[in-house]
C-alpha cells in the first residue's frame, strides 16, 4: 500500500512467522537486503520505500489495532525497529477496515492504534462518504482516499521528555573533518512523534542556496549534517557516542524562514537513512508543530508569527499542513495524509536459492547477521492466564511476585535514589533486533514507568566481539550512580564462565538489578533414527548435531550430551537456530535444541507431523538447585529424568554438576540486568523495588507473554543471595568444560 509520500508492504502478524527464520531474515529476505538496489525482492532501493507495516486486531479495550513498524536497511542487513513512520501509518485505518477489524459510525470511520515500536496512541479518521473526491497531497501525483492522523500526547514516547536535555534550544559540539576540531550549531532537540534534531539552513551550510536546490545542494554537506545528527543523538541521550547513533533515529531537520507573503509559515528539508527526504517524515512534522508552539526553539524563532491551531510546512514536494486538537482532553497532533491499496500479494520466501529455483539450506543465510539477530522472535509454546504462569514457577521458587509473600520495603527516597530527571541508560552488547534488543527494550520502557521519578529510557547498543566489547566498556566505565545497567544473556555469560582472556568483566563485581529465564527442548531427526532418548546411546554412527558455537549458548546442550554419554558429532558455524532448524528438516544434521521462544514455530509442526521427535527438556533450576521439570514443557522429561531413565539411578559428579551450573546461567537466569558495583544502594534498591513491583503487575505480564514466554521476571528479597549461588562456578566446573571442549571438540580456549 501507498502510505502519504511512502510505500509500505503491509504484513498481518502472523503472516511474518516462518518456521526457524526471525522476523528480521524474513523481511530481509522479501525486501532483497542487503543490496543497493534490492533487486531480488520487493524495496525499492530508497527509505521511502523500504517500509513494512505489521498489524494485528488488538484485544486490549479503547485499542482497535497493534502496529509495528519496520524500517528494512538496504544495503546493510539490518532492520531498525526504534522508531514510527508517520506515512506508512496511514494505511492502517483502510486495511483494519478492509479486513473488518473495524466498522464505520454513520459514514466515519475511527481507528484507535498503537504503535508498538513507541508505545504512542494514534487516532486515525476517515470519511467513508461516496460523495468526497480524492485528495492530492504534495509528493504523490495521483489522488488517494483521505486519512487524518493524530497524535495522542505524542510528547517524549521515546526518551520520556519533550526535550531530551531539558532545553529548548541548546548548543552542540560537533567535529569538523578533522577529528580534533569542533565547531558549536545551535539545534532544538525534541522528541514528539519521533526525536528530532532541528537546525537552521545557515548551520546546515545552505543558508544562501533558493530552497528548491536544497536537495541538490545538500548532497555535498551530507558528512557534515551526519556528523550533527549524531551529535543531537548523544545529546538526547539516544547514544553513548555519535558512533553508536542509530540510522533511523533521530531524524535531522533543516528549517530556514518563508518567503513573505506566501502560503508557508516555515520552509522545511529533513534527513532520513542518511539522504534528504523526498518530502516529509510525518513523525518529524509532529515534532516540527509542537516545537513551533513553544517561543524558546530554533523553529518558533524563523516564524513570523505564533501559529494558531495549524502549522504549514513547505517541504521539497509541496506544503503539508499540521493541526493540533484536544481529544478527549488529551493534545492530539497531526495532519491529512492519503492512502491506496496498490496490490493483494503473495510473496516468496527464499532463504537461498540455486540456479534452478529450489530452496536451499547452507552454513551461510543472511550476511552481517550476528547469533542474536537469528535468534526466532519471542513466541509463546502456548497462551496462558498470567496467574497460571505464575502459579506453574511458583513451584520453582520464582513466583512469590504474586503467589506469597508481600513486596519489598521501598527505601527511602534520597538523592541518590530519586530518578525525577534522569535517564536510565541500558546498555545492550548485541545489535539491534535480536532477541536480547527486543527483551531489553521491552523491559526497559516498562520498568521506568514504575521507577518514582519516571525517569527517560535510552537503550544503547554496543554490539562487538559476540557481547564482550559492550560488557567490557561497562565493567571499565560505567556511570556508578545507579543511571546506567548492562544488559546481560547466555552469550555474555559464557565467556565469562570459561575465563576467556578477552573477558575484562565479572558478574560478581556487578550487582543483579533482576533477571529473567528461558526454556528449552532437545529434539531430533526421526528419520536418522531417533525415535527416543536412548536412540542416542550405542550408536555405530553418532548423530549429528548442529551448532553455531560451542562456547556459547551451544555449550549447555554439549555438556548434556557428555553427561547421557550420547554418541554425537558436531558441526559448528552456523548463523543462527534457525538455519539449524531447517538444515535437521533437510538431512544435513541430525539433532538440534529450541528456546522456549521459538518452539512453537519451529519444533512443534515437524513434531506434529512425525519428522522430528521432542527428546527431552533442559528443565529449571529450583530455588534449591534442584533440577525440575520447566511448566512450559511438564509434559516433557528432563535431561536429568532421561539419565535416569537410561541408567537407573540419578546423575552425579562434575559433569552433573556442570550441567546444573550452565542449566542456571543460561536458562533458569538466563538474561539479567547489572548495576555497577559501585553504584549507591539506595538506587540500586529503588531499582529492584521498581522492578519487583513490575513483575507483579498483571498488565504488564499480560503484554510480557509473547517477550518474555511465560517465564518471570525475578527482583525479590532473594535475589542477591539467588544469583550469588548462580553465579558461582567452582573450578572443577570450569576445568571439565575445558577439558570436554579440547577433547571432543577440538576447541582450546585463550
Amino acid at each position: 500500500m501507498r502510505g502519504g509520500t511512502s510505500k509500505c508492504w503491509v504484513f498481518e502478524r502472523s503472516e511474518l512467522d516462518v518456521p526457524g527464520f526471525t522476523t528480521d531474515e524474513v523481511l530481509l529476505r522479501l525486501f532483497g537486503s542487503p543490496d543497493p538496489r534490492q533487486i531480488d525482492g520487493v524495496g525499492g532501493g530508497s527509505s521511502t520505500t523500504s517500509k513494512a507495516v505489521i498489524l494485528s486486531p488488538s484485544d486490549e479495550p479503547g485499542i482497535d489495532v497493534e502496529y509495528t513498524f519496520a524500517q528494512v536497511g538496504i544495503d546493510q542487513a539490518v532492520v531498525d525497529w526504534g522508531s514510527n513512520c508517520g506515512n506508512c501509518s496511514a494505511v492502517i485505518a483502510p486495511y483494519a477496515l478492509k479486513r473488518g477489524w473495524v466498522d464505520p459510525d454513520h459514514g466515519i470511520l475511527t481507528v484507535r492504534i498503537r504503535n508498538t515500536n513507541t508505545g504512542q496512541i494514534l487516532i486515525e479518521r476517515m470519511d467513508l462518504d461516496s460523495s468526497q473526491a480524492p485528495v492530492l497531497i504534495p509528493g504523490v501525483p495521483f489522488p488517494g482516499q483521505v486519512v487524518d492522523i493524530g497524535f495522542l500526547d505524542p510528547a517524549g514516547a521515546t526518551t520520556g521528555a519533550l526535550f531530551p536535555d531539558g532545553q529548548q534550544l541548546t548548543t552542540l559540539g560537533v567535529h569538523d573533518e578533522d577529528a580534533d576540531a569542533r565547531s558549536e550549531i545551535s539545534a532544538t532537540l525534541i522528541d514528539a512523534g519521533a526525536p528530532l534534531v532541528i537546525i537552521d539552513a545557515d548551520a546546515a551550510g545552505l543558508g544562501a542556496i533558493g530552497f528548491g536546490d536544497w536537495i541538490t545542494e545538500s548532497i555535498t554537506e551530507m558528512p557534515r549534517l551526519e556528523r550533527i545528527r549524531r551529535a543531537g543523538a548523544v545529546a538526547m541521550g539516544l547514544a553513548r557516542t555519535e558512533a553508536e547513533a542509530q540510522r533511523a533515529i533521530p531524524k535531522l531537520a533543516i528549517v530556514a524562514a518563508a518567503e513573505p507573503g506566501g502560503d508557508a509559515d516555515i520552509n522545511v528539508m529533513m534527513l532520513s537513512m542518511g539522504a534528504p527526504h523526498p518530502a516529509l517524515a510525518i513523525t518529524g512534522s509532529i515534532g516540527l508543530s509542537i516545537a513551533a508552539h513553544h517561543p524558546g526553539t530554533l523553529i518558533a524563532q524563523k516564524l513570523a508569527s505564533a501559529p494558531d491551531g495549524e502549522l504549514r510546512l513547505q517541504t521539497p514536494a509541496g506544503l503539508l499542513t499540521t493541526w493540533q486538537r484536544q481529544i478527549d482532553g488529551q493534545l492530539s497532533v497531526g495532519t491529512t495524509r492519503t492512502a491506496r491499496e496498490l496490490a493483494d500479494a503473495t510473496l516468496s520466501f527464499d532463504p537461498i536459492g540455486d540456479r534452478s529455483g529450489d530452496p536451499t539450506v547452507t552454513v551461510a543465510q543472511v550476511a552481517g547477521l550476528d547469533e542474536q539477530q537469528l535468534e526466532p522472535d519471542p513466541e509463546p509454546h502456548r497462551r496462558r492466564t498470567v496467574f497460571a504462569s505464575v502459579a506453574a514457577f511458583a513451584v520453582l521458587g520464582l513466583g512469590a511476585t504474586l503467589v506469597g509473600g508481600g513486596l519489598l520495603n521501598p527505601p527511602a527516597t534520597t538523592a541518590d535514589g530519586d530518578y525525577a530527571g534522569e535517564t536510565l541508560q541500558m546498555v545492550i552488547p548485541l545489535a539491534e533486533g535480536g532477541g536480547t534488543d527486543t527483551w531489553a527494550r521491552f523491559v526497559g520502557q516498562e520498568l521506568v514507568q514504575d521507577i518514582p521519578g519516571q525517569p527517560g529510557f535510552a537503550p544503547v547498543n554496543e554490539a562487538g566481539g559476540e557481547g564482550i566489547t559492550g560488557s567490557n566498556r561497562f565493567a571499565s566505565s560505567a556511570a556508578d550512580d545507579g543511571t546506567e545497567l548492562l544488559v546481560s544473556t547466555a552469550t555474555t555469560v559464557v565467556p565469562w564462565v570459561l575465563d576467556r582472556h578477552v573477558v575484562k568483566y565479572s558478574f560478581e563485581d556487578l550487582e543483579p538489578v533482576l533477571v529473567n529465564g528461558t526454556g528449552g527442548v532437545i529434539y531430533a531427526r526421526t528419520a536418522a533414527g531417533v525415535k527416543s532418548p536412548k536412540d542416542l546411546i550405542g550408536r555405530k554412527k553418532p548423530v549429528v548435531f548442529g551448532g553455531i558455537t560451542a562456547t556459547g549458548l551451544d555449550l549447555t546442550t554439549l555438556v548434556a550430551f557428555d553427561l547421557l554419554e550420547a554418541d554425537i558429532s558436531a558441526t559448528f558455524g552456523f548463523e543462527g537456530r534457525g538455519p539449524v532448524n531447517l538444515a535437521l528438516q533437510r538431512g544435513e544434521v541430525d539433532i538440534d535444541y529450541s528456546t522456549t521462544s521459538s518452539y512453537h514455530s519451529a519444533v512443534e509442526p515437524i513434531a506434529k507431523e512425525g519428522s522430528a521427535t521432542v527428546l527431552m527438556s533442559f528443565g529449571q533450576l529450583d530455588e534449591h538447585g534442584k533440577v525440575v521439570r520447566d511448566p512450559n514443557f511438564k509434559d516433557t522429561p528432563t535431561v536429568v529424568e532421561v539419565y535416569e531413565q537410561l541408567y537407573g539411578k540419578a546423575p552425579s559428579g562434575p559433569k552433573f554438576e556442570a550441567y546444573k551450573t550452565l542449566l542456571g546461567l543460561t536458562y533458569t537466569y538466563q538474561k539479567g540486568l547489572w548495576a555497577p558495583k559501585d553504584a549507591p544502594e539506595e538506587a540500586v534498591d529503588l531499582l529492584r523495588n521498581s522492578a519487583h513491583e513490575l513483575s507483579g503487575d498483571t498488565d504488564f505480564n499480560n503484554k510480557a507473554e509473547k517477550v518474555l514466554g511465560g517465564y518471570p521476571i525475578v527482583a525479590d528479597e532473594n535475589l542477591s543471595q539467588r544469583v550469588k549461588d548462580a553465579y558461582t562456578v567452582t573450578d572443577e566446573t570450569k576445568g571439565y568444560v575445558t577439558a570436554l571442549l579440547k577433547d571432543s571438540y577440538g576447541i582450546e580456549l585463550d
